[in-house]
């Protein structure tokens, strides 16, 4: 089962922004359970597990019995053979075939384990961009609603003669402004839905997540997670892979040994009117002169130190990554803690706009401060995204190994 995200609640977050055709929402863990479930980059997850496992099936198979009839004629004398011979391997090479497949399999399910991880971060990464979108839109919606009345109220002043031209002017120019950012938004808004839409295989139109953008859970320790990424799947992966190929090895090195071959059955004596017929029993050995299993043993060899290269310098990145990706979603969230502690911004545009009706404070001073809460508010969801984000990257390199994410 994929794990859910710490910053996901089931509460409701949409957009004031209009979407055209019927609203259809998702949560987080509707949607990590349709990529994994439905689409298509799931399906390939899950048929790489499938095609490991076809390969024990494959694998430590005795050879077919040979079945040879034979009729042998000389000087009047008839001789029938009717015989069986089976082939046994002595050595339990194929039972060291079947642990190397298995070893394969479970290669195969620890990549994959990676792999649903990697598709969960774009999932979520996504995601985020979706509710970032509406947020975005909802804001800049919010923001263009305040000041469309900001321009009634200077037109209605203007006719009264209470107010210049150059107020309404200028505070229809800032309408305009936040008029083109809300259509980028809207713009943004729809990309980001399609986006998502194509991991979870649903129509993008009118696609709106649900859930939230700041953080709902305390951040793991360093030392939680550095100790974690043994666990990682593509680690794992590598380990089996070098003790599949170790297994590999030793039962190429048992075709040396040679393997008997039982021969049973039954031979008719015919010489004139009389018949005879008694059983027929032989053993044999294979001389393994030519093939001894070298070719192959050498190439399994040569694979396992390959695996275990290939995961010592794994080992070595994911390290590195999971420093860099701590790093940095510590960082994020002090951002969004420091620029979120200060008091609501909307109390900047009550005191401009007091000010301006009481003459105090001009056009110029006043639309500032409405630019300065929009401002703000696109800060904060930027920041919270991209703590969200990062927090998203720590994951995938952990491996979705997180502490905070088995709490849960």
């Amino acid at each position: 089962m994929w794990k859910r995200s710490p910053w996901v609640l089931l509460s409701l977050s949409l957009s004031a922004v209009a979407v055209a055709g019927d609203e259809r929402t998702i949560t987080l863990d509707e949607a990590l359970r349709r990529a994994q479930e439905q689409s298509p980059a799931g399906l390939e997850i899950a048929l790489e597990v499938e095609r490991a496992r076809a390969r024990i099936g494959a694998s430590g198979l005795w050879s077919n019995p040979e079945f040879a009839l034979v009729r042998e004629e000389s000087a009047g004398v008839v001789e029938r053979f009717a015989n069986v011979t089976q082939t046994f391997p002595l050595t339990g090479r194929l039972a060291l075939e079947r642990d190397s497949a298995r070893r394969g399999h479970a290669a195969a399910e620890a990549a994959a384990s990676q792999e649903r991880v990697a598709l969960r971060a774009r999932v979520q990464a996504s995601f985020i961009d979706l509710l970032l979108a509406q947020e975005r839109a909802g804001t800049v919606e919010t923001a263009r609603s305040q000041m469309q009345e900001l321009v009634e109220a200077l037109r209605a002043r203007e006719r009264e003669g209470e107010s210049s031209g150059f107020d309404r002017m200028r505070a229809e120019r800032e309408l305009a402004e936040i008029a083109a950012d809300l259509a980028l938004a809207r713009g943004e808004l729809a990309g980001a839905g399609s986006s998502l839409a194509a991991l979870v295989n649903l129509p993008p139109d009118g696609l709106l997540a649900t859930g939230r953008l700041d953080a709902e859970e305390p951040l793991p320790k360093r030392e939680e997670v550095l100790r974690r990424f043994e666990t990682r799947g593509d680690v794992v992966a590598l380990d089996l892979e070098a003790e599949g190929s170790d297994l590999a090895a030793r039962a190429a090195h048992r075709r040396a040994v040679p393997d008997a071959a039982l021969t049973f059955g039954t031979k008719t004596t015919e010489a004139g009117n009389s018949e005879d017929r008694g059983p027929v029993l032989g053993i044999a050995l294979s001389i393994p002169i030519l093939d001894r299993g070298q070719g192959q043993r050498g190439v399994a060899r040569a694979e396992a130190a390959l695996a275990r290269a290939r995961r010592a310098a794994l080992a070595r990145q994911v390290l590195g990554e999971i420093e860099a990706a701590y790093a940095d979603t510590v960082s994020r969230r002090d951002a969004e803690l420091a620029y979120g502690g200060l008091d609501d911004p909307e109390d900047l545009v009550r005191i401009a706009r007091a000010a301006y009706d009481a003459g105090s404070m001009g056009i110029l001073e006043l639309l500032d401060a409405y630019r300065t809460v929009l401002a703000v508010r696109l800060r904060q969801l930027e920041l919270h995204a991209a703590a969200r984000r990062a927090e998203t990257i720590l994951d995938l390199a952990i491996g979705g190994n997180s502490p905070s994410a088995e709490a849960r």
